[in-house]
């Protein structure tokens, strides 16, 4: 007698309760510790951001520093908006051809990037760092935390942890994929930092803010999604067989 499980498919064995939970916690934690570190950086603006600031000014511009405001725009509103929706396209297409949850990028990716830019203008306001001073300065320096930097890391980095979550990669496969996302988001900060797009404070606040973000997409999909598997029939369909009894031994 055989007996054929039911294939994992759809929303099957999934942990929505699990994962709202774990994104709450994990969100609110994120939030206190940007605010914290934001208060942290408004605290130094005279003894680090000043000085920085000046360094960069008296460094002047040339044809490095064009170069360098073309780069800059990859962490920009309109560009990471685009990188994770061609991120997420990719990955569920990848995704589908293995036949595993190809939506989760779809879903993952634009509300990475959503609520992280929420998040962001929130611990901006909270923070609020000293326009005023920034008017004297006589430049557009952004706010705490560092957008493009944020957003570069979380973005990329999201893309990197579904790819490694659900592709099994291996340990060094892994590593190579987050240090892409840490040169990258480093760029993104030296290229803001030496245009005086923001304060240095901002620019590293942007990649811890970064970085714990990613760190709660990951848990946060981590509990959602705790086995994530292949959902084709081939690869979830097991057959048992059940075991036949001894003939009964003839009686003497």
């Amino acid at each position: 007698m055989h007996t054929t499980q039911t294939p994992q498919r759809g929303l099957a064995g999934l942990r929505w309760v699990a994962g709202l939970r774990t994104a709450v916690v994990w969100l609110a934690g994120v939030t206190v510790l940007s605010i914290a570190v934001g208060f942290v950086a408004k605290s130094l603006t005279t003894l680090v951001d000043h000085p920085v600031f000046d360094a960069v000014e008296r460094a002047g511009t040339n044809d490095w520093t064009d170069v360098l405001s073309t780069l800059t725009k990859m962490g920009n509103v309109w560009q990471t908006q685009r990188l994770a929706a061609v991120l997420a396209v990719g990955l569920a297409v990848w995704l589908w051809r293995r036949g595993q949850r190809w939506w989760m990028p779809l879903v993952v990716l634009p509300l990475t990037w959503i609520v992280s830019r929420v998040m962001q203008f929130g611990v901006a306001w909270i923070v609020d760092r000293d326009r005023d001073a920034i008017s004297l300065l006589g430049t557009n320096v952004g706010a705490f935390p560092s957008g493009g930097v944020m957003r570069i890391v979380t973005v990329t980095g999201a893309a990197v942890f579904l790819a490694s979550y659900y592709g099994r990669w291996e340990r060094g496969r892994t590593l190579a994929g987050y240090a892409v996302v840490f040169a990258l988001g480093v760029a993104e900060a030296y290229f803001r930092g030496r245009l005086n797009q923001h304060w240095f404070t901002d620019i590293i606040g942007g990649i811890i803010v970064g970085w714990a973000f990613l760190a709660a997409v990951a848990a946060t999909v981590r509990a959602f999604d705790p086995s994530p598997r292949s959902t084709t029939p081939a690869a979830d369909d097991t057959t048992h067989t059940s075991p036949v009894p001894a003939a009964p031994e003839p009686t003497r």
